[in-house]
């Protein structure tokens, strides 16, 4: 039957060969590896089309496998849409988690504070320091009252104190109507937690055998939780690739694979005590890729360990290496993106973090935003109904399986060279993961990874979000009044840890007894970071010179001509400067340089910045500078590459050039440095 509507049949067949003709064409002598390839920082490239023929037999499986390792079940429930809760007070934590579960959540994840995560007492300086109050199985009582632990998932982020906590919860848990049915999280995981801190309070082989006992007996009390988080987030945050972080979480993976099974726990019940914890950044297709890849090589190991039905539990979660402090409302954006990807790319729970995570404590409506992001891929997009929905398009295929290669190389490196432990405590890993942040760091202050809100469209005199500012005193003090006295010897045993909860003792006493009161193990900790973190600084600067002057610091736009002549040019001045806080005063421009000097003198500036084209820099740079210079200029910029022309400029006056690929911190920072009369970051 003819087509009557003739839609393709009259156009001719294209092929990849005629595309790449007619790409050259356009570039009209650029390089096409150059303009059109892009290459990542795991080594392999990013080609601009994909084709059938860039297909393999290694392509071609990878849907099948990850299709066999997904519950079909998953595809009418959703994944598990989990909310971070680290409100220092259990009693508003209990308000803002029954909040939560009543809108549309579907678990929770409870992250102690840093006093409990050190395993130290409520009488710490610590207490209610990022994160819950939870010291006791009193505290646990009030941040979870009239929460179905059995309905939904509980979650821990207990650091080094993680299985003190986890007896804590189980005591909580263990004696409540469907406890068989629950299935908490309670996320034990001393390499992460060496990774994060740089410390142990035990040595690495102990804390895996004790992870690895104590795990067992969780497992047992609950057979549907997960005793272990394998998280790869402390790396990415710290800088690691994506290669990097998957080659970290299968090191990390194979580690306790190894110490669970030397216990007498059969492969694949090991492998479903553990969940795979991995920070998904604002590279859309990357967040896809990197799930899938993980859970195409995991599968690969629990088929190669004699696991026949291989499955793996992974947890994504809003990179925070991603986020920012300033113009934070873009931070929905970006999270919004982080979960669409770990959607698609088939994570079994996902943490969409609130927009103002990085300032302070979310309210309701902060929350309800990170919550509605999910339920709206959920509900309204329908992300979940199809198993692998990515699995068939050519470039995430190609994608996938480029950075599984690349991961898996890694991986090899790492176990040959003594695995993820050993390359911790010598700091190789950190020194790999070091060099990468480098390449990041340097790729986002030329803005070649522009960052919306931050490095791209500024907002200087956006609104501060603020938020709330707990009473930690009184929580301290309210902490104490529900603790009992404990005076016992606390045993090693998870029944032990439990019945000793049971009875008033704290996490503190718990650590204290199981591990002394001595770090076992000092290392340098990864350093996390974000991309934001040089701009952020600036304009922190810049905020603290308004404080003092009631003003931004400020820089003046000499635009020359027409507003068709220099807008471009003096757009792009206004954005660089004020990404790092430096206001730029503009007008509609300057037929003459003596008129652009008499306003220059007239702003009360030390800086001008020449805007315009390059016609009008070849007949009135030179002339301008000189005036500016003349009217009290001390510092002159020209808005554009200079080219040839650039000692001529020097040699009329001009200080320095901003142009696409200039490294803007560093020349704000001289600005700056300029402006306030001083060095340093003010």
């Amino acid at each position: 039957m003819t087509d009557p509507l003739k839609l393709a049949s009259e156009f001719p067949s294209a092929d990849y060969a005629g595309w790449r003709k007619l790409a050259e064409e356009a570039l009209k002598g650029a390089s096409f590896e150059k303009k059109l390839v892009t290459q990542t920082l795991d080594g392999f490239s990013i080609q601009p089309l994909y084709t059938k023929g860039d297909q393999d037999d290694a392509t071609r499986l990878i849907h099948d496998v990850l299709c066999a390792s997904v519950e079909p079940r998953e595809t009418v429930t959703g994944w598990d849409i989990r909310q971070l809760h680290s409100h220092p007070d259990p009693v508003v934590s209990n308000a803002t988690i029954l909040d939560d579960l009543e809108n549309g959540a579907t678990s929770i994840l409870l992250r102690l504070d840093a006093s409990a995560r050190k395993g130290r007492e409520i009488n710490s300086g610590e207490v209610g320091v990022d994160g819950i109050a939870l010291h006791c199985l009193a505290d646990f009582d009030c941040a979870l009252k009239d929460v179905y632990t059995n309905l939904a998932t509980i979650a821990l982020d207990g650091g080094a104190a993680a299985i003190p906590a986890a007896a804590m919860l189980a005591a909580r848990m263990v004696d409540e109507d469907g406890a068989d049915e629950a299935a908490p999280a309670f996320n034990i995981d001393p390499i992460g937690t060496l990774a994060c801190t740089g410390t142990l309070p035990c040595s690495a082989e102990d804390a895996l055998q004790q992870t690895a006992e104590i795990s067992a007996e969780l497992i047992d009390l609950f057979p549907l939780g997960t005793a272990i988080s394998v998280n790869g987030a402390p790396y990415y945050n710290a800088g690691a690739s994506d290669g990097q972080e998957l080659a970290c979480l299968l090191a990390s993976g194979v580690a306790y694979l190894r110490a669970l099974t030397d216990t007498g726990m059969a492969v694949d019940q090991v492998a479903g005590a553990m969940a795979f914890n991995v920070a998904i950044g604002t590279d859309f297709f990357a967040g896809i890729a990197k799930l899938r890849a993980l859970r195409l090589m995991w599968t690969r190991i629990l088929a190669a360990s004699g696991v026949e039905d291989a499955s793996i539990s992974i947890n994504a979660v809003s990179a925070e290496m991603a986020m920012s402090k300033v113009d934070p409302w873009v931070n929905m954006l970006r999270t919004t993106v982080t979960s669409f990807a770990a959607g698609l790319g088939g994570a079994n729970s996902v943490i969409c973090l609130p927009y103002d995570h990085l300032i302070g404590l979310p309210d309701g409506f902060t929350r309800r935003i990170a919550r509605n992001t999910q339920l709206i891929l959920q509900e309204e997009s329908n992300v979940h109904r199809v198993i692998d929905p990515a699995g068939g398009a050519w470039f995430i295929e190609s994608m996938t399986r480029d950075l599984a290669n690349a991961a898996w190389a890694r991986f090899q490196s790492l176990e040959k060279t003594g695995g993820i432990l050993f390359a911790l405590t010598k700091g190789s890993l950190k020194k790999d993961i070091e060099t990468v942040w480098h390449t990041r760091e340097k790729r986002v202050a030329n803005r070649r990874d522009p960052l919306t809100g931050v490095s791209e469209f500024p907002n200087i005199a956006e609104a501060k979000v603020t938020c709330d500012a707990p009473d930690l005193d009184a929580i301290q003090a309210n902490g104490k009044a529900r603790q009992t006295k404990y005076t016992k010897t606390v045993g090693s045993t998870l029944s032990s840890l439990m019945e000793a909860a049971r009875n008033g003792a704290t996490i503190g006493h718990m650590f204290t007894d199981l591990y002394g009161t001595s770090a076992a193990i000092i290392i340098p900790a990864l350093t996390p970071h974000r991309l934001s973190e040089p701009f952020e600084v600036l304009r922190k600067r810049a905020d603290s010179h308004k404080a003092k002057t009631g003003a931004f610091p400020q820089i003046f736009l000499a635009n020359l001509g027409k507003v068709s002549q220099h807008t471009a040019r003096a757009m792009f001045a206004r954005n660089f400067f004020e990404s790092c806080g430096i206001e730029a005063l503009t007008n509609t421009g300057f037929a003459d340089s003596a008129s652009a000097a008499t306003a220059f003198a007239n702003a009360g500036t030390k800086i001008a910045v020449i805007c315009g084209s390059d016609p009008q820099y070849g007949d009135m740079a030179a002339d301008m500078a000189k005036a500016l210079k003349d009217a009290g200029a001390s510092r002159v910029y020209l808005a554009g590459h200079p080219g040839d022309a650039k000692a001529q400029y020097e040699a009329a006056g001009i200080d320095d050039f901003i142009y696409v690929g200039s490294d803007v911190p560093g020349i704000c920072r001289t600005a700056l440095d300029h402006l306030s009369g001083a060095r340093g970051d003010k």
